[in-house]
């Protein structure tokens, strides 16, 4: 009885889930994220005096609407922080300050704004915010093939691809076609821009190929759309109207996308001292790797020339191959060593095989015809266009069985072997197929089982790719160097940046559904398009190689409803700590509807006719009257709108984990300016002063101090970082190696050893870390610290030290054995702290320091 009414519950609960997933597709397709992108009219708003740009006039009408009004402007000292934090991911020098405080003219703010974008620190910071949408990474993660170096040698030329994009301001639509299909646009000599397909290949690697295309579908959804499409892998999306076949249609897409073996140089250094050094290294790695390859290749194809006869055996019919025991006893008499050499020779054998056309015809004979037929069949052999020193051993035979005709192969493969070692030493000079002075008969012998490529188009990558199709169980035997070049790519000064490209495979195919996502059951073929949602069910089918380029000029189209949405969201987000869509990376159905969807359409709309600049629509929005509120508290309003979802005031930001890094680098006095160039290492001494946004991400072991400061997961889409206050990160400025560093050198800055007594000395630590002055009581209480500080020290040995470094395997794959990425510098200075090194460090514990209101 219990099992009848749960079959009936169940049958019921289906029913009703099928009809109301029905009702929920049609409610989904009226979802107001994929309706058109529509310019409203300017609301009316009472206090016209506040409003300074339009986007004022739409906040300020939802404000007045709830009885709130908006906060009064912030300090100057204030707003420069915040911008310039905002817009480079620095905070301001004390000169930078002193000029805007000086300023008095109306459009003071303006050219703070304007010097800030055009400076090429924008990028940095901006960029590493498109970083984070494109799970980048300096690695492959821990599923990588076989053979595939743990490290990407090249992504960083993706990175500084994504700085430069933005320090140019390349229009959003066209950074999009150039991300998912450079390699199909017309780019004339300066093909920098094949860096931009690292979007698709900077990925989390797997043995599975359809997880890499998985992670590729999901990647452009979320960065471009936000959508989750890849919810449709093994069903229909339950929330959002994205079919299964949806997904497959774009599965088609990059399924028919392949990454080139080639690699094209789209930088490289002009020192020519440091290439010549960097390329000597490099030919005597690539030699190592020809000697191994060449040395396999004689062992492999050698092993089978001296013993063909015996390894032919192996693939006699009557032997059905399931004798073991058997096998094992011919393979040891015989003096063979792997019974696949000739599976793997035949293969792929047709029967007009010049080689092995001969054995399938006499494979084919039943053990009693050979008497009657063998003589006759050799004698048509002898005189055919087969090989020619094969079918030389069949002049005049009468082969009685299969084993007959395989002493036949191994006469013809004793003559090959005889030249084997002379033609091995060409093929590695060689740089087309056939070698001069080599008829090609003798070739076809010698290259078995396995092709033999020439020495002279044998890059790295294609060495590695043609080792790649070698049988299971070769692959690991020969001692390639592989690693070893990757290292030197990675970490040698003139080793040029190569772009990690895409590019059509040579026959596009469209892709099945794969029910339930099971690869092994397959349901019907789909074609290579857009999604339906937001083309509509008439939309063409693409034709052109993979569809890459189709696919990525319809999601830069004008008339796609999301493309610009997303855009502007996340650029207010970045710049109000919450964009319009909490969840910037999905605008779906489960997404909460925006705080304030008349001005994201306004200003996606703005953004798509002004030339989809990112820099005009950020430049717009700071210098709107909301963007440059204070964040002064009001409990009346904050019963009202607890979560500033309205932006009654500012909102007080914690700074991410690069510009923390980086505002210490500015207290220094030691930032290294210097922009792109190759990885370095953030979280080892002798610590380098470049930006973090160089700094190397392993997403197979991410450092822990990045992961306490809530670096972004680079194993997926992650526009939005959490924000998190753990103890680790307090202890991170009391005990890091790197923080006392700072303090010591704050101390040795000019501003400090030029200040006239302590006061004024405490000022200038004030001014170069809070970029202000200390208020009266702060001085007091700075003064009566060092005093109390000054007595301790004198009553005992100082015993303030910097902390000694705990030595992990960081920033390499754990198991590799690599050593880490080495940068060059000075070790930090372990001297005991004097009482003001003391005190400046003191000072890096406010929260002043890593917030900004």
């Amino acid at each position: 009885m219990k099992l009848r009414f749960s079959i009936i519950g169940a049958l019921l609960c289906l029913a009703v889930a099928t009809g109301f997933a029905a009702d929920a597709r049609d409610e989904a397709r009226a979802h107001w994220a994929y309706q058109p992108v529509r310019r409203p009219a300017l609301p009316t708003v009472k206090m016209t005096v506040w409003v300074k740009t339009p986007i004022d006039a739409f906040i300020l009408a939802r404000l007045e609407a709830k009885g709130l009004q908006p906060s009064p402007p912030a300090s100057k000292e204030t707003l420069l922080r915040r911008v310039t934090f905002d817009l480079i991911g620095l905070p301001p020098t004390t000169e930078e300050l002193r000029a805007f405080l000086g300023d008095t003219s109306p459009n003071a703010f303006a050219k703070v704004v304007d010097q800030l974008l055009a400076s090429p620190h924008f990028g940095e910071r901006w960029g590493r915010h498109w970083l984070d949408t494109a799970r980048y990474s300096d690695t492959a993660g821990r599923g990588q093939a076989a053979l595939q170096s743990y490290r990407f040698a090249y992504a960083w030329g993706y990175r500084d691809y994504v700085i430069n994009a933005f320090n140019q301001d390349k229009p959003y639509d066209r950074f999009i076609v150039e991300q998912l299909a450079a390699d199909k646009l017309s780019l004339g000599e300066d093909k920098s821009a094949l860096a931009a397909l690292g979007f698709l290949t900077v990925g989390e690697r797997f043995q599975n190929k359809n997880d890499i295309i998985n992670d590729r579908i999901d990647t452009v959804t979320k960065a471009f759309l936000g959508l989750t499409v890849s919810c449709a892998r093994c069903h229909d999306h339950k929330f959002d109207p994205i079919p299964t076949a949806d997904y497959y249609s774009l599965h088609g897409i990059f399924n028919s996308s392949i990454e080139s073996v080639d690699k094209p140089i789209v930088a490289a250094p002009k020192d020519k001292t440091l290439l010549a050094d960097y390329a000597a290294k490099l030919r005597a790695l690539e030699e190592q790797n020809l000697d191994a390859y060449y040395d396999e290749m004689d062992k492999i194809d050698g092993e089978f020339r001296r013993h063909a006869a015996g390894y032919l055996q192996f693939d006699e019919p009557s032997r059905g191959r399931q004798v073991a025991e058997s096998s094992v006893r011919m393979m040891r008499d015989n003096q063979l060593g792997n019974d696949r050499l000739a599976r793997i020779a035949l293969q792929n054998a047709r029967a007009d095989d010049p080689v092995w056309g001969p054995w399938l015809s006499f494979s084919k004979l039943a053990a009693d015809d050979f008497v009657a037929r063998g003589a006759a069949l050799a004698n048509e052999i002898a005189g055919g266009k087969w090989n020619p020193i094969v079918a030389g051993q069949f002049r005049n035979a009468a082969p009685k069985s299969l084993a007959d005709v395989a002493a036949l192969y191994g006469a013809a493969f004793a003559q090959a072997e005889a030249q084997a070692q002379n033609y091995l030493a060409a093929k590695r000079r060689a740089s087309t197929a056939e070698v001069p002075g080599f008829d090609p008969p003798l070739a076809q012998l010698i290259e078995q089982p396995l092709p033999i490529l020439p020495g002279g188009t044998l890059t790295t990558e294609r060495l590695r790719d043609a080792v790649l199709q070698w049988p299971r169980g070769f692959r690991s035997r020969p001692k390639f160097v592989f690693d070893a070049i990757n290292e030197l790519e990675l970490t040698n000064p003139a080793a040029p940046a190569h772009a990690m490209v895409v590019e059509d495979s040579p026959n596009p195919t469209d892709s099945p559904i794969f029910i339930r996502g099971q690869a092994e059951v397959r349901g019907d073929v789909v074609p290579r398009r857009f999604l339906e949602i937001l083309s509509g069910p008439q939309r063409p089918i693409y034709t052109q190689g993979s569809g890459r380029l189709e696919l990525a000029l319809a999601i830069a189209s004008k008339s796609n409803p999301l493309t610009a949405r997303v855009l502007v969201n996340r650029v207010w987000m970045h710049l109000f700590g919450a964009g319009f869509v909490t969840t910037p990376d999905d605008l779906g159905v489960q997404s909460e509807p925006p705080s304030h969807p008349e001005l994201l359409d306004w200003l996606a709309g703005a953004f798509m006719e002004a030339g989809w600049s990112r820099k005009r629509l950020i430049r717009f929005i700071v210098l709107s009257n909301v963007y440059q509120q204070s964040s002064e508290e009001n409990p009346q309003y904050s019963q009202i709108d607890p979560n500033n979802r309205l932006l009654w005031r500012a909102n007080i930001r914690r700074l991410d984990f690069e510009s923390i890094r980086d505002s210490l680098l500015v207290f220094s006095g030691k930032l290294d300016p210097t922009i792109g160039g190759k990885p370095i290492n953030l979280t080892e001494e002798p610590y380098s002063y470049r930006r973090s946004v160089y700094g190397y991400v392993d997403r197979g072991n991410l450092p822990e101090i990045m992961q306490q400061f809530d670096f972004s997961d680079p194993d997926m889409t992650n526009s939005k970082r959490a924000t998190t206050v753990v103890p680790q990160q307090a202890l991170f400025f009391l005990n890091s190696p790197m923080v006392v560093d700072i303090a010591r050198k704050m101390v040795a800055r000019q501003e400090f050893t030029s200040a006239a007594d302590d006061p004024s000395r405490i000022g200038a630590l004030y001014s170069i870390i809070f970029q202000r002055a200390p208020r009266i009581e702060e001085t007091k209480l700075g003064l009566a610290y060092l005093d109390d500080l000054k007595r301790t020290l004198a009553s005992a040995p100082a015993t303030v030290e910097a902390p000694q470094p705990r030595r992990r395997n960081v920033n390499n794959n754990p198991s590799d054995g690599h050593t880490a990425i080495q940068n060059q510098g000075e070790k930090v200075d372990r001297r005991p702290l004097t009482a003001w090194e003391q005190y400046a460090q003191a000072l890096l514990f406010a929260n002043e320091v890593i917030y900004v209101n």
